[in-house]
């Protein structure tokens, strides 16, 4: 596919081709616009690099991918993480990180992202959010990690997160494949900390994952967090199997936590 340059725009495409940036912004537009005294609206600019084939719709209005001249012509670079990077371009205010198998994904950590990616909103989002995207809302309290562009949730905080809100896995069958993985990097001193004023079942829930995996973890969990009262895993009167050591009424998860085998 062959792409003219517009003699106009020339030096805004010069721009992109040296910086290359994945994705462009309207208002990275009109900079390069001021910064070049092309006095063109900065939304006809994209408008008509879209239409030569140098930009591509992303699912965020405002926002374009840029399809650089190496490639054959206008494509979408189908990085999984675009609706996310592109969300987060038009809404900084919206602090996110993956979380789940994305976050494990981005981390290294499972082999595969998953077809819809998760993310945690430190706040519930006032604005409408991509249909790639499943958010919930989570606070962590440990420091989140870089990766592939955008930050991810850490290893601790991928746990404390699923057994804060379990119903927010997509898929607690295919957890197992990637969930040994976390649980080894987990540090003991930063899981503690997530779970610093979060109600004490959240506590046993996460306690109750790890007890198979990480046995060390979840000792050093009971010893600050003593059971209580029951705290349920699912939403089904009839649970599935119930722990005595956690209190743990789990009505969710396709396996026992406790038969996982020890990763550290």
């Amino acid at each position: 596919m062959s792409r003219t340059i517009p003699e106009s725009l020339s030096p805004i495409l010069e721009d992109l081709e040296l910086d290359r940036p994945q994705l462009v912004s309207l208002a990275a537009l009109r900079a390069m616009c001021e910064h070049h005294r092309i006095g063109t609206d900065p939304r006809v600019v994209a408008s008509r690099l879209k239409q030569k084939g140098w930009l591509v719709a992303t699912p965020q209005r405002g926002v374009w991918e840029f399809a650089p001249a190496e490639l054959a012509g206008s494509y979408s670079s189908a990085d999984p993480l675009l609706a996310l990077k592109a969300f987060s371009i038009a809404h900084p205010e919206c602090k996110n990180a993956l979380r789940g198998q994305s976050a494990a994904w981005a981390l290294g950590l499972a082999d595969r992202a998953p077809s819809t990616i998760s993310v945690a909103f430190e706040e519930r989002p006032k604005v409408k959010m991509p249909p790639d995207l499943a958010p919930v809302t989570f606070a962590p309290q440990t420091p989140v990690r870089s990766a592939k562009g955008v930050s991810a949730l850490g290893p601790a905080s991928i746990v404390v997160q699923m057994a804060e809100r379990p119903s927010s896995v997509r898929s607690w069958q295919s957890a197992v494949e990637w969930l040994p993985d976390v649980a080894f990097e987990i540090d003991g001193g930063e899981l503690l900390k997530e779970l610093e004023g979060r109600p004490n079942s959240v506590a046993q829930r996460t306690g109750y994952l790890l007890q198979g995996m990480r046995p060390d973890l979840a000792a050093a969990v009971a010893d600050t967090h003593a059971a209580q009262v029951v705290a349920k895993m699912g939403t089904s009167e009839v649970p599935i199997r119930y722990d005595q050591r956690w209190m743990v009424s789990d009505a969710l998860l396709p396996f026992g936590p406790r038969e996982l085998e020890a990763v550290k």
